[in-house]
């Protein structure tokens, strides 16, 4: 079984690592990608406007080049033939220089009409030029535009152009494309490496981890399905190492209550005969009581004694390994059913020592009510006082009242006290405290009672002058 359990964990692993992992991984990847064209968005946006402002200064630039070549005519002007070469060359269709102190140049295949889009470069801020960028790429078709700016070689001059738009249009596109392309490489490149850093890092231990998690939920209690211990030291490393100290305290955990079911298990079938066996002995030990031989009559108290202990811990046993009970509840009568206990606890301490008195004083109000179931209850009760007996108690007090919701109900007797080595575990199966002839179940089937109504218990007081256990019943039930 433990074999089949690892070769179904190992192909487990090895599947999710062979088939494509649409999960996590992706979905970090496309984030990725996501978040660097959103990025190169925001970057594109002032290079689009910056590359726009470029191209207009380098017209303006070749405009004044243009403009400047009428100071080597006598009278500023040229030829037709001349000014439309000058303008071809400069790639634009009109330039006007006015310069502080001389007189006005210009040169014009198109004269500048006043519905032209103007644009003054030294006026437009950051925001303007990232606007105009993105007015121009909108825009469809052909038009002519009229910029302004200065040039690097006159500083103190103005120079005006007129342009068509569309080739400067088709430029911006042709940098957007390779901006795009550049865009979309760097995001791709940078996803992939994420995602391989992220998978090597992250998704195959997840993967591993989960692999482990379903087998485990698969055979909880098969060994064989655990992995060399991580020497990662990170969060995750933190998590696998964790992980398997639970897995392997489960397991652990789940074993030693299966061999306790099985136990129980066993103890239930053979509780049955040992019981049937007792009986015959005590019929036998009756048998001695009354024979004429005086020794033999001495002895069967004795024998008696005994195989009513062994019955009471054979019962005991097979209480405690059964399930909680779920508590039928209904109103009753706390002091009836007290007085009933009591009556039951005096009558076996009187067949097992005649010789011993036990007082079980009933100081619960009478007719006082609570809801519980009455079965389940009066074993609480026996339980308790049988275990204060068996201690060396001789007086048992019954006493209770109401607080917080609950009805308190104190169980005081004046035996030796309980052991403070014992104390701390004294509701834990097998605790007998030192006394002999006990299972050390009473206390522990106590509690499971008590909780099944919705309640507790606790040792609240304990001493050379007697100990008093408290348990709670909620006043409206579980």
């Amino acid at each position: 079984m433990t074999t089949d359990v690892t070769v179904q964990a190992q192909a487990i692993r090895a599947a999710r690592r062979r088939r494509p992992a649409f999960g996590l991984s992706w979905r970090i990847l496309a984030l990725v990608v996501t978040a660097v064209m959103t990025a190169e968005v925001f970057i594109f946006l002032p290079s689009i406007a910056r590359f726009r402002e470029v191209h207009l200064e380098q017209l303006i630039e070749s405009g004044t080049l243009a403009a400047l070549a009428l100071d080597a005519t006598p009278d500023n002007m040229v030829t037709e033939e001349v000014k439309r070469s000058l303008l071809n060359h400069a790639r634009v269709d009109a330039v006007v220089l006015v310069e502080p102190n001389r007189p006005k140049r210009a040169l014009m295949n198109i004269e500048p009409r006043p519905d032209m889009p103007s644009y003054n470069l030294k006026d437009r801020g950051a925001l303007g030029l990232i606007w105009d960028a993105l007015a121009t790429m909108t825009y469809d078709g052909s038009r002519h535009i009229r910029v302004g700016g200065e040039s690097m070689r006159l500083p103190a001059a103005m120079v005006w152009i007129v342009v068509d738009e569309l080739p400067m249009r088709l430029a911006m596109y042709a940098y957007a494309g390779r901006i795009l392309a550049l865009s979309i490489i760097i995001a791709v490149f940078t996803a992939v490496l994420l995602y391989l850093g992220l998978r090597w890092l992250v998704i195959r231990p997840l993967q591993d981890l989960s692999s482990d998690m379903t087998a485990f939920r698969r055979a909880p209690e098969e060994g064989g399905t655990e992995r060399a211990p991580t020497q990662r030291n990170d969060e995750i490393g933190v998590v696998d190492r964790e992980f398997q100290n639970l897995q392997r305290e489960l397991r652990a955990s789940l074993r030693q209550k299966s061999r306790l079911a099985e136990v129980g298990a066993a103890t239930n079938k053979i509780n049955h005969d040992l019981r049937n066996m007792l009986s015959t002995a005590r019929l036998l030990s009756d048998r001695l009581a009354r024979s004429g031989d005086e020794r033999t009559r001495v002895l069967a108290p004795t024998i008696l004694n005994t195989i009513d202990r062994a019955a009471r811990l054979a019962s005991d046993a097979i209480e405690y390994v059964r399930d909680r009970p779920a508590p039928r509840l209904a109103m009753l009568d706390l002091a009836d059913l007290v007085d009933e206990a009591g009556i039951a606890l005096q009558e076996q301490g009187e067949d097992s020592t005649p010789n011993l008195v036990r007082a079980w004083l009933n100081a619960v109000d009478e007719g006082c009510p609570a809801r519980a179931d009455r079965d389940l209850l009066y074993r609480i009760f026996v339980n308790l006082g049988r275990n204060a007996f068996e201690a060396g108690a001789t007086t048992v007090t019954i006493r209770s009242r109401t607080g917080g919701g609950f009805l308190l109900i104190d169980v005081a007797d004046n035996g030796p006290g309980v052991p403070q080595a014992v104390a701390a575990q004294l509701f834990r199966p097998f605790t007998t405290g030192g006394r002999a002839g006990g299972a050390g179940l009473g206390l522990a089937i106590a509690r499971d009672l008590v909780r099944a109504h919705g309640g507790d218990i606790a040792l609240t007081e304990t001493g050379a002058s007697g100990t008093t256990f408290r348990f709670t019943l909620p006043l409206g039930g579980v």
